[in-house]
């Protein structure tokens, strides 16, 4: 599990805030001015449980400040230097090592959950480990809209053709701006102990491939006692941990199953259920359905065509095109690629 430091200061918090907004300040002008260092990596292993590494179901945002990151994928490798970003797609395994150069390792991470955006410090603690020292919870309406910039980035990572390099920096250049005004403008959720319930659904989020994830495990982390954790978690947020935790895993599972090729099988694993038949019956409880039959009638949705007409005019109605259904089922396959 990602470790957290003991609560710091409130000068801290402050610096921290003020130190977001000038690395998303200095990340716009580096993409504006062309001089940006992107990271993206290119590996195609999605959702795979890796030895050494971990992947979320939703894409994280690197940026170096001080030291370097070696980033380790399937396919790829690279180090992250100052100044530089890495996009980390959904989906995919990474491993990280924090490295001190001249200056001691620090970047900021920005990762997205619970419908709230987390912008946290990282440190190297203990060596050659990335550990967060501050981290700051953001509420926007612009939630989806960030994490589909991000997305979108992913998906348009392996084309080369200059046109798609382009769209990539203006997405990210969206992405920061509306980072950088969102730590400008906006206060962020800090509590006392719902701060602690925050950081509990954060750990929850990240930690979701392993199996032996749950309250005494959290407990630990958050530095209380499980039943002090059952009782807060459930008094603010109406879930018990094991609900949430389940509830986290099977809206991870019904993604996996619309967008990706993984077996179902392949997806049990991923959201942390080591027996595939133990997660088709907790499916099943849930949706009705098991998880073939979803992937199934999700598919036979995609290649419906469009019941309603392309264009409406004052005497007539236009339809566009139709693609056969195999078309279609390639396009989509093209897509969870």
């Amino acid at each position: 599990m990602q470790t957290f430091r003991p609560a710091p200061s409130r000068g801290l918090r402050s610096d921290s805030r003020k130190l977001f907004v000038e690395v998303f300040r200095a990340c716009v002008r580096s993409l504006e001015r062309g001089r940006a260092v992107v990271r993206i990596p290119t590996s195609r292993t999605l959702f795979q449980r890796i030895p050494g590494m971990a992947f979320h179901f939703k894409p994280e945002l690197f940026i170096q400040i001080d030291g370097e990151t070696e980033f380790t994928c399937p396919e790829d490798r690279f180090v992250l230097g100052p100044g530089q970003i890495c996009i980390m797609p959904k989906g995919v395994p990474h491993g990280e090592v924090a490295r001190a150069t001249d200056r001691p390792f620090r970047n900021v991470v920005v990762c997205y959950y619970n419908d709230t955006v987390a912008v946290h410090v990282a440190e190297e603690n203990p060596p050659g480990r990335p550990a967060v020292q501050d981290i700051h919870f953001f509420a926007t309406e612009l939630f989806h809209d960030l994490v589909e910039y991000l997305n979108r980035i992913g998906q348009l990572r392996f084309s080369e053709r200059p046109a798609c390099a382009t769209a990539i920096k203006g997405l990210l250049l969206a992405e920061l701006a509306l980072l950088l005004a969102l730590v400008e403008d906006s206060e962020d959720v800090r509590y006392t102990e719902t701060e602690r319930v925050f950081r509990c659904q954060w750990l929850i989020r990240n930690n979701l491939q392993d199996p032996d994830l749950g309250v005494n495990s959290l407990a630990s982390e958050l530095n209380c006692s499980a039943s002090h954790l059952s009782k807060l978690f459930h008094r603010e947020t109406g879930e018990r941990i094991v609900e949430y935790i389940t509830r986290v895993r099977l809206a991870n599972a019904l993604d996996a199953l619309g967008n990706t090729l993984l077996s179902v099988k392949e997806i049990a694993v991923a959201c942390g259920f080591n027996d595939p038949n133990y997660f088709t019956r907790v499916f099943r409880k849930a949706t009705g359905v098991s998880p073939a039959l979803f992937r199934e009638q999700r598919h036979r949705v995609a290649c419906a065509l469009e019941r309603e007409p392309k264009a409406v005019f004052e005497d007539h109605e236009e339809h566009g095109f139709a693609l056969r259904p195999e078309v279609l089922a390639r396009a989509r396959v093209q897509s969870a690629l």
